[in-house]
């Protein structure tokens, strides 16, 4: 099956430059306030992308940052993308417990829904924490309303991962007349071994033609891929921290400039959709 004959899932994890995991050490979350915001203008730079290329996409928003910026969020509903949530602090799941866990997912819900007048679907965990130590949030996003999840990745990685987990649309979880659908994070089969696709840091640090060889196995497969980004990779002139991140080495600034064009060379290459029509598609969620 070609690439260009099958749709893909393409998102966007809406977090500022100083928000990511790797800073933690360095950026204390009472400290957010304090930093120069980039997300606006990033985020505008990635909506003009998308229009360029006419791609719909779905955009996990950090709702700390849609509390400061709603017109931001409208913007990316008003242009045809669908909003879900990335959670509001971008603490780890598996760091949270189950109580904390619940309770900032509830926040990002009631934050978006009041922003847009209705509920989103959608959630994606920050730096995919869903794992074997976190479980339990699977329970919380169905019993909050969440119908679908892409926060599993099924590889081996010291910060997240599900090395066993199935690589594509499922449902994982049911409850009566409500089900939860797993979209995980993409990997193509080598081996014995799933390779890390999905995009971000993969494909920033990453050779393009890893990528498409990649996707494209995948396709031929008759299956989708999720790709993902964020606002601050193609922003080569952000501000710098020195970090050694949570893996002992950061790479949150390594090829910032070539990212754009990889991302004009995906957009080109292959067929895009927003999650939950891909997942609508697959027959897995309703319209």
């Amino acid at each position: 099956m070609s690439s260009q004959t099958v749709t893909n899932a393409f998102s966007v994890d809406v977090e500022d430059w100083f928000q990511v995991s790797d800073f933690e050490a360095q950026v204390s979350f009472s400290d957010w306030d304090r930093y120069e915001s980039r997300v606006e203008r990033n985020t505008r730079r990635v909506l003009s992308l998308l229009a360029e290329f006419k791609v719909k996409a779905t955009f996990f928003i950090l709702t700390w940052n849609a509390e400061r910026f709603p017109g931001l969020v409208e913007q990316i509903a008003a242009e045809g993308h669908e909003v879900a949530t990335h959670g509001y602090s971008h603490r780890l799941v598996y760091e949270q417990g189950k109580d904390l866990y619940r309770r900032d997912l509830e926040k990002s819900q009631e934050i978006l829904c009041r922003i847009l007048g209705h509920p989103v679907r959608g959630y994606r965990a920050p730096s995919f924490s869903v794992t074997a130590r976190s479980m339990w949030a699977l329970d919380v996003m169905l019993e909050t309303g969440i119908e679908y999840d892409s926060s599993i990745f099924p590889v081996r990685d010291l910060l997240y991962g599900m090395p066993g987990a199935l690589r594509f649309p499922f449902v994982i979880h049911s409850a009566g007349s409500r089900k939860l659908v797993e979209f995980p994070m993409t990997t193509t089969r080598l081996g014995n071994r799933n390779l890390p696709l999905g995009g971000g840091a993969y494909l920033r640090l990453l050779p393009y033609q890893y990528m498409r060889w990649g996707m494209r196995r995948v396709n031929r497969e008759g299956e989708v891929a999720v790709v993902y980004l964020h606002p601050w990779e193609i922003d080569p002139a952000q501000p710098r921290l020195k970090s050694r991140g949570k893996r002992g080495i950061s790479t949150h600034y390594v090829n910032l400039g070539s990212m754009e064009d990889k991302l004009r060379r995906l957009l080109t290459d292959f067929c895009f959709a927003p999650v939950s029509q891909v997942l609508k598609d697959r027959g897995l969620l309703a319209a």
